[in-house]
Formats: C-alpha cells, structure tokens, sequence
C-alpha cells in the first residue's frame, strides 16, 4: 500500500551586513537577518486496505479489520510556518599590537506560527558578550 505525497516549502530570506574601520584600533561591524519559511504536506489519500487487510488476516491469522488505518491528519505533521528576526552588532579596539578588547551583542526573535511537532517554540533571546583576545 503506498501513495505518492506532495510537499510544498517556501522560504524568504533578507540578510544585511556591513563592517566599518573608524580608526586604525577600532572596528564597527553589525548583521540584520530576516528568515520566513512556510511548509506544507498535501492530505494523503490512501487506498482502501480492505483487500490487502483480507489477505493478511488470511495469511497471518490475525485479524487485522479492527485496525485503524486512516491517515487523516497525518499531513499537518511536518507543516511549518516562522519568522525569524536576527540582529548583531559588535566591535573591537586593539589595545595592544597583540592585545584587542571585543565587545558583541546579538538579538534574536522566532516567532512559530504553525506549532505541532515539538510544541510552540516562539521566543527571543538577547545576547551580550565581551572578551580579550591575545593574538601571538
């Protein structure tokens, strides 16, 4: 038993970035991400088991008639549909030949439209980071 499945995706993405060296110690950069995918399965139409189900009840003796063997929903389980929003910018000044000071942060929003699978995973994170980086 089997039947042929049609699966349709459609993504968008815009990605933005730019980098600037002020001074010859300091570097600007930053990143604008923006990411909307939606995906679908057509609803699958299987073909009526009654003769296979008679066969095997036959050959394997159990009986098989009780069984449900629908696929009614079973095409809403790999739909999709997010946004994705993604902001970073960061910078970094050299304080030494071999010695430069990093400073970054990032921002990032998902928004889950079409939650099934794993549950609604819509959130944001906000994300700050510095450090020293030695260089030899």
């Amino acid at each position: 038993m089997y039947t042929m499945v049609d699966y349709e995706s459609k993504v968008h993405n815009v990605y933005f970035s730019a980098s600037f060296l002020p001074t010859e110690k300091l570097k600007l950069y930053g990143t604008v991400a923006y990411n909307k995918a939606e995906a679908a399965m057509a609803e699958i139409v299987m073909p009526d088991p009654t003769a296979q189900l008679t066969n095997l009840n036959y050959t394997s003796g159990h009986d098989l008639n009780e069984s449900d063997f629908t696929f009614e929903e079973m095409h809403t389980y790999s739909d999709l549909a997010y946004k994705y929003l993604n902001f970073e910018f960061g910078g970094s000044y050299k304080l030494a030949e071999t010695v430069t000071f990093t400073l970054d942060g990032g921002y990032a929003d998902l928004t889950d439209d079409a939650p099934y699978v794993y549950g609604d995973e819509t959130g944001s994170m906000l994300m700050v980071r510095s450090g020293i980086m030695v260089t030899f």
